[in-house]
C-alpha cells in the first residue's frame, strides 16, 4: 500500500468498528466521514429498533447512540444493548441534548459509559472515540485497574489511589475522592468483584480504602462509624458483623 492511500474496508476494521445510530441523516454522514477519515470502519442505523442485532452481527467497540429518536428511542436502545451479557464490555457513548445529572444517572444505571451534548465539536467528538475504543480493546485484553466515572461532561480514569470511599446508588455508584464526587455506572458488586487491593466492603452501601480511614468510633452502643480522610471527615457507617474484621484489618483490633 502506498504512503497516503486510502484505507481498505479491512484495514479500518482493524483500528476499530463505530456503530452509530441517530436519525439526523445529515450528522450521520459528518460523523462518518469524520471515523472513516481517522480509520474507523463506520456502521449506521436511522433508529434503534435493529440495535441489538446490528451489534450482534457487526461487533463493534464502540457504540454511539442518539436519545432523541422516534419509536425506539436512545434510552430503550441502551436497555436492549445491555440486556446481552455478551455485551458487558462494549463501550457506548450518548448524544444527548440533556447535559443534567437526572439524565447522566439514567444513562449510567442502563450502562452508558460516556456522554456529549449537542451541538458538540467534532473535533471533541474524536478525541472521546478514540479514548472510549482505547479502553474497550484494553479491556477486552487484560484488567484495567482505573475506574471509569463522570467528570463534567467527560468520561474519566481514576485513579483508585485517588479514592477515598466508593458508595452504592441502586445500579450505579458514586466515586468519592478527598474533595468530589464521580458518577460511575459499575454497581457496587461490579466493584467489589474488581477486587482493587486495600478497599473493603464495609456495609451494605459502601466499599472504602482502608488507608484512607482516619479514625473510628462507637457512635452508639449499636452504631460503628469510619471517619474518612476526605475534606468534610465523612462518617460511614459499618455492618455490625463486620468491626472486628474492620478493626483487625486497619491494624488497630
Amino acid at each position: 500500500m502506498t504512503p497516503g492511500a486510502p484505507k481498505t474496508p479491512d484495514e479500518r476494521a482493524a483500528k476499530g468498528t463505530v456503530l452509530v445510530v441517530d436519525d439526523n441523516m445529515e450528522l450521520v454522514r459528518g460523523i462518518g466521514m469524520l471515523l472513516n477519515n481517522a480509520g474507523y470502519r463506520v456502521v449506521a442505523l436511522s433508529s434503534g429498533s435493529m440495535v441489538a442485532e446490528t451489534v450482534a452481527m457487526h461487533k463493534p467497540d464502540l457504540v454511539v447512540l442518539d436519545v432523541m429518536m422516534p419509536g425506539v428511542d436512545g434510552w430503550e436502545a441502551l436497555r436492549r444493548i445491555r440486556e446481552d451479557p455478551a455485551n458487558e464490555q462494549l463501550c457506548i457513548m450518548m448524544l444527548t441534548a440533556k447535559d443534567g445529572e437526572d439524565a447522566k444517572v439514567r444513562g449510567f444505571t442502563l450502562g452508558a459509559d460516556d456522554y456529549l451534548t449537542k451541538p458538540f465539536s467534532l473535533k471533541e467528538f474524536k478525541c472521546r472515540v478514540d479514548a472510549l475504543i482505547k479502553r474497550s480493546r484494553r479491556t477486552a485484553t487484560q484488567p484495567e485497574d482505573r475506574l471509569p466515572v463522570v467528570s463534567g461532561s467527560a468520561t474519566e480514569l481514576l485513579d483508585p489511589i485517588d479514592i477515598v470511599y466508593i458508595e452504592g446508588i441502586h445500579n450505579y455508584t458514586y466515586v468519592h475522592t478527598r474533595d468530589g464526587r464521580f458518577l460511575c455506572r459499575l454497581a457496587l458488586g461490579q466493584m467489589e468483584d474488581r477486587a482493587m487491593p486495600g478497599f473493603m466492603r464495609v456495609h451494605r452501601s459502601y466499599i472504602v480504602r482502608l488507608a484512607a480511614v482516619k479514625a473510628y468510633h462507637w457512635s452508639s452502643k449499636s452504631a460503628f462509624k469510619l471517619q474518612m480522610d476526605d475534606a468534610a471527615r465523612t462518617e460511614l457507617p459499618v455492618s455490625r458483623t463486620l468491626v472486628t474484621e474492620v478493626k483487625s484489618r486497619l491494624g488497630r483490633g
